[in-house]
């Protein structure tokens, strides 16, 4: 596969180097391009120092072929362009398979969907949802813009806003979360607040509350996992559906979270990029 970069004015005047610097690219990959020859600048082999102009075309070269059997199954696109694809995940699947073997998962169903439009990209998850988790998840196309998107991710200028349906009425309507995450030596499908664990941070804020139970507006500051329902369970307030953390079953049959809105910088060009996604039905039947 060759993907074509287009420079956009941001990066005028960068060298081919400092461009793939600024990805967060590793510096042994980096090389490995080099040494390939499977950098192209307007259609010539590309140098370290070759300075870039607005309107360039720079084109890396990869032989990956896709990594996951195709699922012929329906995809909900939220937007795509050449670099990146942003689904509406259903509720009940995986993200990637639990074994090589297994073909039922998201990841699956981005495979048909490459298959069907002829393309060989290998499938590039930026993040994880749960499997009764909803909403927006970032595939990226090519492995320069998923390390840009794991840099975002990791060093949080992509928000990612959650909303969820959590058990009662707070008695802080806005607040931040800051107890540290780590295993539960007791269950290990369980997450637990740990003073060992690994810092956690959640902002949430009530959006609205109803006869038992909350709506709440959530962005997640670091990306544990599990984190907003062990967060929000350690303070008394556990998602409706979240069996695993003490929520209230009855009047749900899954854990209710939800993926609402992504906002970042487009690595490649540089656009502010804002997505958002209306409630699943399960969701929005209880707050209607």
């Amino acid at each position: 596969m060759k993907t074509n970069y287009e420079i956009v004015d941001f990066f005028a005047g960068y060298s081919v180097l400092e461009y793939l610097e600024a990805f967060s690219l590793g510096k042994s990959k980096i090389h490995k391009l080099f040494q390939n020859k499977n950098i192209g600048l307007n259609n010539k082999l590309a140098k370290r120092d070759d300075i870039l102009h607005t309107g360039d075309v720079l084109n890396i070269t990869s032989d990956e072929v896709r990594d996951y059997a195709p699922l012929k199954k329906k995809l909900d696109i939220v937007y795509e362009d050449d670099y990146l694809l942003i689904v509406n995940k259903p509720v009940n699947i995986l993200v990637y398979p639990d074994g090589c073997d297994k073909v039922d998962s998201l990841a699956n169903v981005v495979s048909y969907y490459y298959q069907n439009k002829g393309l060989d990209y290998t499938i590039k998850y930026a993040h994880r949802l749960d499997r009764d988790t909803t909403g927006l998840l970032i595939f990226a196309k090519d492995y320069l813009t998923l390390a840009a998107v794991t840099k975002m991710l990791a060093d949080h200028s992509l928000e990612r806003t959650y909303l969820c349906l959590a058990q009662g009425h707070f008695i802080n309507p806005k607040g931040r979360i800051t107890a540290k995450i780590g295993e539960d030596r007791h269950n290990s499908k369980r997450k637990r607040i740990s003073k060992t664990g690994k810092i956690a941070i959640t902002d949430y804020e009530v959006i609205k509350e109803f006869k038992n139970y909350s709506l709440v507006k959530v962005i997640l500051q670091t990306g544990r996992t599990h984190q907003i329902r062990v967060h929000l369970s350690s303070i008394g307030h556990a998602l409706l559906g979240d069996e695993l953390y003490g929520g209230n079953i009855q009047l749900a049959s899954r854990c209710l979270l939800h993926s609402a809105r992504i906002k970042m910088i487009h690595p490649v060009t540089k656009r502010v990029l804002e997505l958002e996604k209306a409630l699943p039905y399960d969701m929005a039947k209880l707050i209607d």
